[in-house]
């Protein structure tokens, strides 16, 4: 530590430095911890000892020998706080309950009904964190916060979305205000693709990596975002990472954003079904030929018929697959994150999907100008932005601990 850093500064950063290595390396013995802060042993011992008189840490046994005492280990008391993860969809609302150590203790889900409202869909929200917490059987004072995430671009420091082309009437609803409000708790508000990359980053498969993007795919659109050095890189007014609105065709369809040939106009689910329904109706041979409405083809079905090699199912997913791993691949040559993870419903639900866009864009690995290619599937699936979500409220409630 250089600089003119303070005292209470110093501690505030020390304190981060090991529970967040309590966290991720549990069991830890105190001279672990000192060595990989490049702390004292005395400093270290001083910080977990109030950590364990305020609950937030437990001995959990001890560690081998290396001369002298046994050390005793170190982990997070998994029940001493609990945090409610939201992700809002257009179609979904789904909701879990995570204990300290961010294990799902109990999760739901329910249609959004869109058409209601917000002042509705907000009341069905609060009602849900409500009903959560007492059929989790959770003690209300250790729910440390709810944190939700929906779709960009928003205002986390507001709390509100911003013109969100997906959700009408939606711009500047105060999201996280009244979550807060009606439930009590404190709530924390963020896009769902920040969601993405922060359950990556605290759970999952990057918690090492300086730089990591997220793209999220899912039926109606694309979203991403970067995280550097473990803090989410916002740009200009916070439009940072709308990668779906990345410009991949001029001459292409109209987006709901205004513009023209957006990414998620090129890797879109209706666009898939409207492609496959046009060419079987031109009587192109194919699994799904003999279906009773072309126009009622799922995307399942073509999903299923393209694992069976089907040619026409194929070669439609994999243009959408080439468009994707063109956005990926601009992604690399900007940023040149250590590692890409791909996230959303058209991941979690469809392998043969999520095969061939990692297998094309490694392919782009070669090309010129671009540095490195790391792409990887998400960790947590249909769960991954509610744990994003569970995320922010960890985060901020770590930023706020204070051992006196």
């Amino acid at each position: 530590m250089v600089g003119n850093i303070n005292s209470e500064t110093m501690r505030a950063m020390n304190l981060k430095v090991i529970f967040d290595y309590i966290r991720r390396n549990e069991p830890a013995s105190r001279r672990d911890i000192a060595e990989f802060g490049g702390l004292t042993v005395a400093a270290v011992s001083n910080i977990t000892s109030k950590l364990l008189a305020n609950g937030l840490v437990v001995e959990v046994g001890a560690g081998e020998s290396v001369g002298g005492r046994r050390p005793t280990l170190l982990g997070i008391n998994a029940d001493c706080h609990y945090a409610v993860g939201i992700d809002l969809t257009t179609k979904q609302i789904k909701l879990v309950i995570t204990n300290f150590k961010a294990q799902i203790i109990y999760e739901c889900s329910c249609d959004t009904q869109l058409e209601q409202g917000p002042g509705y869909v907000l009341d069905k929200m609060a009602q849900m964190v409500k009903n959560a917490v007492a059929d989790a059987r959770i003690d209300p004072g250790k729910v440390i916060g709810v944190g939700v995430v929906s779709a960009g671009p928003c205002d986390p420091e507001k709390g509100v979305m911003q013109s969100p082309p997906n959700f009408p009437d939606w711009g500047d609803v105060p999201i996280r205000d009244y979550i807060q409000e009606h439930t009590g708790y404190p709530a924390f508000f963020d896009k769902d693709s920040v969601g993405v990359v922060m359950a990556e980053y605290w759970f999952g498969k990057v918690a090492d990596c300086d730089s990591v993007f997220g793209f999220l795919i899912n039926r109606a659109g694309v979203g991403g975002a970067l995280l550097v050095n473990g803090e989410v890189f916002r740009g200009c007014s916070g439009g940072a990472g709308e990668v779906g609105h990345t410009i991949v065709d001029v001459r292409g369809e109209r987006c709901s954003c205004g513009s023209y040939g957006c990414l998620e106009t090129l890797v879109n689910e209706q666009r898939l079904l409207a492609d496959v329904a046009a060419d079987l109706k031109l009587g192109r041979p194919s699994l799904l030929a003999d279906a009773a409405d072309y126009n009622a083809v799922t995307m399942r079905q073509i999903m299923e018929a393209a694992e069976q090699g089907d040619a026409l199912c194929k070669e439609k997913l994999d243009r959408m697959a080439e468009y994707l791993a063109v956005g990926v691949r601009n992604i690399a040559t900007l940023f040149a994150p250590e590692k890409i993870v791909l996230s959303g419903g058209m991941i979690s639900k469809y392998p043969y999907f999520t095969r061939v866009i990692l297998e094309k864009a490694q392919k782009k690995q070669g090309e010129k100008f671009v540095k490195h290619i790391c792409v990887v599937e998400c960790s947590f699936h249909e769960n991954q932005c509610a744990l994003g979500s569970v995320a922010l409220v960890l985060e901020n409630f770590y930023k706020s601990i204070q051992l006196e």
